[in-house]
């Protein structure tokens, strides 16, 4: 499988940038200072008659001179964690540039002292545990220790409508941290997730480490995308759904590249591209199938809420037009984006968000193809589509997506077609909610309808296919079968990604 268009499109940092955030700032090593005797250190040290700083496993002087470091007792395995490549080089590199230690080593205990303990409640109706790394291996300082835990606390929250105590919660604070812990890649990504967040938050952060961590993530990730090993298969499906957040950053740079939400279209169908990959089987038995539940589409009924003038954009194509052979297509499409009006007149909530943000992974490969192409019907029904996004306020990594692609999508099309972009248009202008749905659906008088509080906010969300009916996965059979929407047996196989 070709992937090297997703990773081009996706990444928004070069390899020469990396590069230089990663370029260490080296203190030169001398090897005689003035020191107290070190009863307990490596032997190096001991050989060489030099104070030992003792720090596990590896200690300062046998980093600097990148020689291996034995202990005279070594730690027991039993206490260790495979280590990562997930710090920007931190042994080469002195505290005191790192703005967020405030430039003291001695402000952060040793990582050697502790061991990883994952708390968890006796109680299975307490809320889910947030784990708390009391251990970190050598390859990780305070700094990404801090990033981690900013992770499990907050930012693993941005993926998630269901709430505390719900599959998709756990998933996120502990599943997800103890993959990360076996791979570098999904490491990285955790770091350059909390360091985005930070800076969405306006809090102190390093951008020459975020910049690096992101790098690095994509790298790493294109990787094992064309290695596909079966013991990578779990970092590589949660991969796919952080670099969606990830690659997001670009619409909040001020130079980003025109039409960026084309890019990120191609981003999120890599989700379904990974799935592909790994089988579906194999999404099951990551335990990671849960983040990708989705809520089911009714297309049927989905096909009598598509605005009217964008229906007749596509049925009055004439045969001599180069999109005559894609009406089909588009009229597909445009039943997805008339399930997002039919599903916003029930009121904007957590599984309407969800739906919104989810669009994308539906949509026909030809669709996503047309709008690489640029063909002006398909961006005008992207531009729609834009408008949905913009009603998002919630999620950090979701603001200015929407404003910046009916922007762009406004400014790119031509004034043949200004006729069709009066509501994308109007969406531009307004930034309060209600008055956002008003535009939306033309309608200056609408009024939102009393929302029902739902106990339970997953009611609604299931596995599904990629025209959003139900479907489950049969043990014995191995293999995703549809339900029937009155007995909810399994009905015939279906195929995940179009």
């Amino acid at each position: 499988m070709d992937t090297n268009y997703l990773f081009n499109e996706a990444q928004p940092v070069t390899a020469a940038a990396a590069a230089t955030a990663h370029t260490p700032f080296e203190k030169p090593y001398h090897s005689k200072r003035p020191h107290r005797k070190s009863r307990t250190g490596c032997r190096n040290c001991k050989a060489r008659k030099v104070k030992c700083d003792e720090a596990h496993p590896t200690c300062r002087s046998c980093r600097l001179r990148k020689v291996e470091c034995v202990y005279p007792t070594p730690a027991s395995a039993s206490t260790t964690l495979p280590a990562t490549s997930a710090s920007i080089a931190s042994e080469t590199s002195p505290m005191s540039s790192d703005p967020i230690s405030g430039g003291s080593p001695d402000a952060f205990t040793s990582p050697a002292t502790t061991s990883l303990s994952f708390q968890r409640s006796p109680s299975p109706s307490d809320p889910a545990p947030i784990p708390q790394p009391l251990w970190s291996p050598g390859n990780i300082d305070a700094v990404d220790m801090k990033l981690l835990w900013f992770y499990t606390a907050t930012t693993s929250s941005s993926f998630s409508v269901t709430g505390p105590g719900s599959a998709v919660e756990n998933i996120l604070k502990i599943r997800m941290v103890q993959v990360a812990f076996e791979t570098p890649f999904l490491m990285d990504s955790l770091f350059a997730l909390s360091s985005l967040h930070m800076q969405s938050l306006n809090q102190e952060y390093n951008p020459s480490r975020a910049l690096a961590y992101r790098a690095r993530s994509f790298e790493g990730y294109r990787r094992a995308v064309e290695a596909a090993h079966p013991e990578s298969y779990a970092a590589l499906i949660a991969n796919s759904l952080f670099l969606t957040a990830l690659s997001s950053q670009v619409f909040r740079e001020p130079d980003a590249k025109e039409l960026y939400i084309l890019d990120w279209m191609v981003v999120w169908r890599g989700i379904g591209l990974v799935i592909d990959l790994m089988g579906v089987e194999n999404l099951f038995q990551t335990g990671m199938y849960a983040l990708f539940e989705r809520p089911p589409i009714d297309l049927e009924k989905a096909s009598a809420n598509i605005p009217n003038h964008l229906l007749f954009m596509v049925s009055s194509i004439k045969p001599d037009d180069m999109d005559y052979e894609e009406v089909e297509t588009y009229h597909e499409t445009l039943k997805y984006l008339g399930s997002l009006y039919m599903n916003l007149r029930k009121g904007f909530t957590p599984v309407m968000a969800l739906r919104v943000i989810t669009w994308f992974t539906f949509l026909p490969r030809r669709f996503v193809e047309l709008c690489r192409q640029r063909r002006p019907r398909a961006l005008v029904v992207v531009a729609y589509y834009a408008a949905f996004l913009k009603l998002i306020r919630s999620i950090w990594w979701l603001e200015g997506v929407g404003q910046r692609s009916l922007l762009d999508l406004c400014n790119f099309l031509n004034p043949t077609w200004e006729h069709l972009l009066h509501v994308p248009r109007a969406a531009i202008e307004v930034d309060d909610e209600l008055e956002l749905v008003r535009a939306i659906f033309q309608d200056p008088q609408w009024a939102s309808p009393p929302l029902v509080d739902d106990l339970d906010p997953s009611s609604g969300i299931t596995v599904v296919d990629d025209t959003g009916r139900p479907v489950a996965w049969a043990t014995e059979a191995k293999k995703l079968v549809l339900l029937n929407s009155s007995s909810r047996k399994p009905s015939e196989p279906f195929s995940w990604y179009r």
